[in-house]
């Protein structure tokens, strides 16, 4: 996604956990450094989210693209310095955190793309759990953890952060949309467990190549064909239905509820954009930032 940017000349903001991975993607991808820019951020941490979101705000421009394309998948049970489980805040709450946090940068017609899955649609909640979410069904305790549930759990509330976003962008330009790369891509995604690794090489020819994948999240990210659209699932750059749970509208803004009450505890000097946000909700290509 990083390399397609470049070449449409965009000046490309990479949020990366990995210094050497980023700074050989700097020297690799372009000629001009002055086109990519490396931010060190650990998503395991909301302390480093907001670090790397304050060093953005120096900037005084304006960002027409978010990529939230970061995520981890294939880990044991673990806790971030945060107290919350790490594949749940790395895949959606650090980055939706950074994505609050950097938000009056975002240009009138900004577009953000959460990168979803469509193992989205294997997580089933009871009513009583549709109707009062807890904390303890996003951020799984470990005698509740699979690391695919997990996965799947971060990928349901990237879809529920999109319809509330939506919403509270409905009378504006900005546009957000999630976008399914397709399965099995063999990525460094499955390097956690040499099942998942065994696994995902195994299908690799019947997968699409890392190119392949980048053509959705990038197709809403600068395609003149979604124009004028918002909160919209994309699969192979074609709208598609989301599943039942990820389209319930009022489960949207009660896991919008306990996002800010996670981050209301853990980032309180963000108390002020929280609060705004919770104020709007009583009512109805230049710059890209790309997290990996």
């Amino acid at each position: 996604m990083t390399r397609c940017l470049i070449a449409h000349n965009c000046t490309v903001l990479m949020a990366c956990r990995n210094p050497y991975e980023a700074n050989g993607a700097i020297k690799n991808f372009c000629d001009s450094q002055q086109l990519l820019h490396f931010y060190k951020t650990n998503l395991a941490s909301l302390n480093s989210v907001k670090n790397t979101s304050d060093e953005l705000l120096k900037l005084d421009r304006k960002i027409d693209i978010v990529l939230l394309n970061a995520g981890v998948f294939g880990l044991p049970w673990t806790l971030t310095e945060d107290g919350l489980e790490t594949t749940f805040q790395v895949n959606y709450l650090s980055q939706y955190y950074l994505l609050l946090n950097i938000e009056k940068m975002l240009a009138p017609d900004a577009r953000v793309v959460f990168v979803s899955s469509e193992s989205h649609r294997n997580i089933k909640w009871s009513l009583d759990n549709v109707l009062a979410p807890t904390v303890d069904l996003l951020s799984l305790p470990k005698d509740q953890y699979t690391s695919i549930r997990a996965y799947n759990v971060s990928k349901l509330c990237s879809i529920l952060a999109m319809h509330y976003l939506g919403y509270r962008w409905l009378n504006t330009n900005k546009q957000v949309f999630c976008a399914h790369p397709g399965s099995f891509v063999k990525t460094k995604l499955c390097r956690n467990w040499w099942v998942y690794e065994f696994l995902y090489t195994a299908m690799k020819p019947f997968s699409k190549s890392i190119a392949q994948a980048a053509s959705t999240p990038l197709y809403c990210a600068i395609s003149s064909e979604v124009k004028g659209l918002s909160a919209v699932y994309f699969k192979d750059c074609q709208r598609y239905e989301e599943s039942d749970l990820a389209q319930d509208f009022q489960l949207a803004f009660r896991v919008q509820d306990l996002t800010y009450e996670l981050l209301r505890y853990r980032a309180a000097s963000k108390a002020e954009i929280l609060s705004e946000c919770e104020e709007q909700n009583k009512g109805p290509v230049g710059e890209a930032l790309v997290s990996s």
